[in-house]
């Protein structure tokens, strides 16, 4: 199921994601949301795009999507807690934004990539199936809990807001 019509890098990867394990799903979310929570997906492709005096850059942030501001920090404990379960591991942490002490592999590597190279609208529509499935409970295979997004938006309100910022 896509929420919108999209294009076949968006559904080779977003199928490659849905077969792989729930340890590479989560790594997957914990890249995403750590890009969003650092303002890195941006129509321009810049890494630091806070930087660059562009008033024509159109960044998602979590305050676009109508996340609070602090809602990525939230959930990226969250997934470091959740990995550390995964893992009977007390190695992964957040810290200032960002997870620290989780061991990516090739498969994750090969993902984090494939998701980079997609352009601005292939990553909003990427974010938006992922933030659906998660929302939805069926982005994991096991029966994981799942900490809410927002209390008050599902995950299809979320996607539909990110997708407004497709150009």
């Amino acid at each position: 199921m896509y929420i919108t019509n999209t294009t076949e890098d968006v559904r080779k990867l977003v199928e490659e994601l849905e077969t792989t394990s729930d340890l590479t799903k989560l790594k997957f979310l914990v890249y995403i949301f750590g890009l969003l929570n650092n303002n890195q997906i941006n129509d321009k492709n810049e890494s630091n795009p806070d930087l660059i005096e562009d008033d024509d850059m159109t960044m998602l942030n979590s305050e676009a999507i109508g996340l609070t501001t602090n809602a990525c920090t939230i959930l990226l404990q969250y997934f470091a807690m959740l990995y550390n379960g995964m893992t009977d591991s007390k190695d992964a942490y957040e810290d200032n934004g960002n997870i620290l002490g989780i061991n990516y592999n090739k498969k994750d590597k090969e993902l984090a990539s494939k998701f980079e190279k997609l352009n601005f609208n292939e990553k909003l529509d990427v974010f938006s199936e992922v933030i659906v499935r998660y929302d939805n409970e069926t982005y994991f295979d096991e029966r994981t809990l799942v900490v809410s997004l927002n209390s008050e938006l599902s995950g299809f309100d979320i996607a539909h807001t990110i997708q407004k910022y497709k150009k």
